[in-house]
């Protein structure tokens, strides 16, 4: 992989990737790079959450309680399934965060409105900043 070297001015990079990779660490993670890129997210997934996760799924309707947090209720299939083994802890986490992660991004407005803001408040500080900077060099 090329790899450019690093400015002394501001000790920053500069792209070289002129194609997507992905690179395998011998720790077994991985390093997707994609030029252009600055996020990767999820988009409209609860109906594969729903499919992917379709055990999970089964139990959710079966508690004893229409209102069940799947925590400490009596009478809750997810937490006897559990106990019993049919479900493990890991899968039932691994659910609840790509059901919280899925909830974020299916509200795409105030996902979008979210990252316009971060964006839009840098930009005004990297503003206000060379602003500053022509202002102590005319001095």
């Amino acid at each position: 992989m090329q790899t450019g070297e690093i400015r002394e001015d501001d000790s920053k990079g500069r792209h070289t990737t002129t194609h997507r990779q992905l690179i395998m660490l011998p720790c077994g993670a991985m390093i997707i790079d994609t030029p252009g890129m600055r996020e990767l997210g999820m988009w409209d997934v609860t109906d594969g959450l729903d499919r992917t996760f379709a055990d999970v799924e089964s139990f959710l309707g079966q508690c004893r309680f229409s209102d069940c947090s799947h925590t400490k209720e009596p009478g809750c299939a997810v937490l006897s399934a559990i106990g019993r083994g049919e479900l493990s802890q890991e899968r039932w986490d691994n659910y609840q965060r790509l059901k919280r992660e899925a909830k974020y991004s299916d509200d795409k407005g105030g996902y979008l409105l979210e990252k316009n803001q971060k964006f839009k408040s840098i930009a005004k500080a990297v503003k206000s900043m060379q602003n500053t900077n022509g202002k102590n060099k005319e001095r």
